[in-house]
């Protein structure tokens, strides 16, 4: 069962293919609060996605019908090519300042591969170690999505002006 308080955070992701991230790619360091900001294009959602990715979240979920359409590619025939891979790590940072890395591949079979630390793992055990972290990947409790803060704001949009206010004023 996760524990209540934090025993780290995301402190960096390295991705490879992944996407529109073409190449080996490093996004970090990130802060106790990170947004992901900027205008349409830019790779907001493919951001969120390659964090939903290395947790384990389904490739249809994922805006992509198979893990194949999850590799970067230039144009159409750069897809059809075989053995084509990409892999996201996430590099969580405990407390302790001892970093675990989490690493989700899609191999060059078309096939997905967990690894903790290198180590290749099956999903029930990479699964186990998130849970351990309060990371619960069925409850996708990692991450808010625009959609679900904007729907907040304009429900909440009284409370959120005067802390906007006090905050700022």
């Amino acid at each position: 069962m996760p524990s209540l308080t934090s025993p780290g955070k995301i402190h960096r992701l390295e991705l490879e293919n992944f996407k529109s991230y073409k190449g080996h790619q490093v996004i970090g360091p990130f802060f106790d609060f990170t947004a992901i900001i900027g205008p349409n294009g830019a790779g907001k959602s493919n951001l969120m996605d390659a964090i939903s990715f290395v947790l384990g979240v389904r490739t249809g979920q994922l805006r992509g019908a198979q893990l194949k359409d999850l590799i970067y590619a230039f144009d159409d025939s750069e897809k059809e090519q075989r053995g084509r891979k990409a892999f996201v790590k996430l590099v969580y940072l405990l407390a302790s300042g001892t970093e675990i890395h989490f690493t989700r591949v899609i191999t060059g079979a078309g096939g997905s591969e967990y690894r903790i630390d290198g180590r290749v793992v099956a999903w029930d055990q990479y699964n186990e170690k998130l849970k351990e972290l309060g990371i619960l990947v069925k409850a996708r409790n990692f991450l808010v999505f625009q959609v679900i803060l904007l729907s907040l704001i304009l429900r909440f949009k009284f409370q959120f002006r005067l802390l906007f206010f006090f905050v700022g004023g």
